[in-house]
């Protein structure tokens, strides 16, 4: 059962303008719908519905609702689960260069199909998608579906790890510990595994006690070199480790759990990882209990959720981390979006970089002094998703003084290591000169690397520099068109007007009025005036002055300025519209007010027109109309 919402009146509006938007065919509305049966947001929660509405988002063209539909059909939740149809999901996704998707095409086929993963991993990896250069890297490391490639092992397993994936800095910290010279490389091994580590990666916490005991932590003496362990010395170790253990060593019984869990120095067992976590937990270890949980939240077994209460009321910040999960998406226990909320605080509060992330996004509509702080923190530890909010937060002034040069800072460093929203962020800054001096070929450089990673932004954006021209750049609209319809066949509203506008300059009004009515039915104001304009003069539809009047009105109460005077300009000659001097006069004033040249005109005709008292009517209710827009 959901909890009750904080705002319920305004989630059943949005639900309702979702809805209709939806039921126009909109696909990220349609999405949004699914979003919102399925996490009960406004409507009771019906997950049947959620997957139908995902399932339209997703045929029409939609990569996130395509990639969404194809991890249900993977796992079987709200479908019948189907490796066949969650692969063709992906695969769809993954045309448009969605790189999660890419990755999970490769996750399934390398249980059978070596050679067939590795190519899909190549492609997520140069994405730069994180899990991608991980899976990539395992790939060489261990030759499957491609020769071993030990340099190229490395050179993945580090770019995922500059880019904050625990098990790439862990896989590098391995490489320069069992590497040839190893002794010159201990330092740095030991800053990776302790960068792991920081994100709670129990196999790097191991490492780092298991160096410690050996003396092999660089100090100001020598370090002693360490052999590796044959069949017979894991053994004894192991002895050695369950004597201390049955002796009562709490610590001893949860190091075994690990050994086991993660086939440090033993062979992998599941099964003996969670019956010597179980004995360590039972004298109240916490990090005990929190990894019996996590072994049992896999086998979807609700008694992880006693388990992790008992570790997070001793303070373990990965199991408050994951009661907050549990709680926000209703998983092994009801939903409940502020005991979810307290979690994270608390997890947050210990500094745990994703709890910071997601305690941010939480509070960015209301509380943004907190979520910037949040940001903040996960951005200074390396986060690099809360790097590119935190630019964010910096390039909008929320929650701290606005600051562009510290957003492009931030987005500098999130781009690097490959996301995707940063790249595009940080090709803006170039383009507009946000921060930094303006570079065209820089800034064509970022959003063309986020446009290949699918950002649809990043797309609309190069379509609008393509078509414009830029001195130092020839117009192309060739260009133009092939982004803006990247960007448009993903949904992206700004795109899909001005793939309107594309094909308005090429004669095609049809075509133009088709992109305009997508955009216009999710309230772009662009569309909505140049929709307006259409149906006013009948090029590309039917002439029809009244739909042409609605269609501009809307446009106006969106701050379209010349939509405010051609308004105007209706109400003094009564086109669509009875003649009203009264909201001419209002509709003059306004757009007169934004410097609009024809509307000043109007303006002062009007005035010569109108009686004193319609005049100050009209200046009345403009008044009125800019204080009503301040507000809302």
């Amino acid at each position: 059962m959901n909890t009750p919402s904080k705002n319920p009146a305004r989630d059943k509006r949005l639900f309702a303008e979702a809805l209709k938007s939806a039921r126009l065919g909109v696909p990220d509305a349609q999405y949004e719908v699914g979003l919102m049966y399925a996490n009960g947001m406004g409507v009771l929660q019906d997950i049947a519905q959620a997957v139908d509405w995902i399932t339209q988002a997703a045929n029409r063209g939609l990569a996130r609702a395509q990639f969404l539909l194809a991890t249900r059909y993977e796992t079987g939740t709200g479908v019948e689960p189907s490796v066949a149809q969650a692969m063709l999901w992906f695969s769809k996704a993954a045309e448009q260069g969605h790189a999660k998707s890419v990755f999970r095409q490769g996750k399934l086929l390398s249980k059978a199909h070596h050679q067939g993963a590795a190519d899909r991993f190549q492609v997520a990896a140069q994405l730069g998608l994180a899990e991608g250069q991980y899976a990539l890297a395992k790939v060489y490391a261990e030759g499957l579906g491609t020769e071993r490639d030990e340099e190229a092992a490395a050179r993945w397993y580090r770019a995922a790890a500059e880019q904050g994936l625990a098990a790439a800095q862990h896989a590098i910290a391995e490489l320069l510990v069992k590497g040839p010279g190893r002794q010159a490389y201990l330092e740095e091994a030991l800053a990776w595994y302790r960068k792991a580590a920081a994100q709670d990666h129990l196999a790097s916490k191991v490492a780092i006690e298991l160096l410690e005991r050996a003396g092999d932590v660089p100090t100001r003496g020598k370090s002693r070199p360490r052999r590796k362990s044959s069949g017979p010395e894991r053994r004894r170790d192991e002895e050695q480790w369950v004597r201390a253990a049955e002796m009562g060593n709490t610590d001893a019984k949860y190091q075994l759990g690990l050994m086991y869990e993660l086939g440090l120095g033993l062979e992998a067992d599941q099964s003996q990882a969670l019956r010597w976590y179980r004995v360590a937990a039972q004298s109240e270890h916490a990090q005990a209990q929190a990894s019996v949980a996590k072994l049992l939240e896999r086998q979807g077994n609700a008694d992880a959720v006693d388990w992790y209460l008992r570790a997070a009321r001793q303070g373990d910040a990965q199991a408050q981390f994951a009661l907050g999960r549990l709680c926000s998406n209703g998983e092994l226990l009801s939903q409940d979006y502020l005991q979810g909320l307290d979690w994270y605080v608390r997890a947050a509060a210990q500094g745990h970089t994703m709890a910071l992330v997601t305690l941010g996004k939480l509070c960015n509509d209301d509380m943004h002094h907190l979520a910037a702080s949040s940001f903040a923190r996960a951005a200074e530890a390396g986060h690099v998703q809360a790097q590119y909010l935190l630019g964010q937060q910096y390039a909008q002034g929320k929650g701290v003084a606005r600051h562009v040069a510290k957003a492009f800072y931030w987005y500098e460093k999130a781009a690097q290591k490959g996301l995707a929203e940063a790249e595009s962020a940080l090709g803006v800054a170039y383009l507009n000169g946000l921060g930094v001096e303006a570079d065209l070929k820089q800034a064509l450089f970022w959003l063309q690397k986020a446009a290949a990673q699918g950002d649809a932004q990043a797309q609309w954006n190069l379509g609008a520099v393509y078509a414009s021209g830029r001195p130092g750049l020839v117009r192309d609209l060739k260009q133009a068109f092939a982004w803006c319809q990247s960007a448009a066949d993903q949904g992206f509203v700004a795109a899909q007007a001005n793939l309107g506008v594309l094909h308005s300059m090429l004669k095609d009004p049809v075509q133009a009025v088709a992109w305009w009515q997508k955009a216009a039915a999710q309230d772009d104001p662009e569309a909505l005036y140049n929709l307006a304009i259409a149906y006013l003069k009948g090029q590309g539809v039917a002439q029809d002055v009244q739909k042409g009047f609605e269609l501009l009105l809307r446009a106006a109460s969106k701050g379209i300025t010349a939509a405010q005077a051609k308004l105007g300009l209706l109400y003094a000659t009564g086109e669509g519209v009875v003649v009203d001097p009264i909201e001419a006069h209002r509709w003059f004033v306004i757009a007169a007010g934004r410097g609009d040249e024809a509307a000043r005109t109007n303006l002062a005709r009007s005035g010569a027109i109108c009686s004193a008292a319609q005049v100050a009517e009209g200046v009345r209710r403009a008044r009125q109309w800019e204080v009503e827009r301040i507000e809302s």
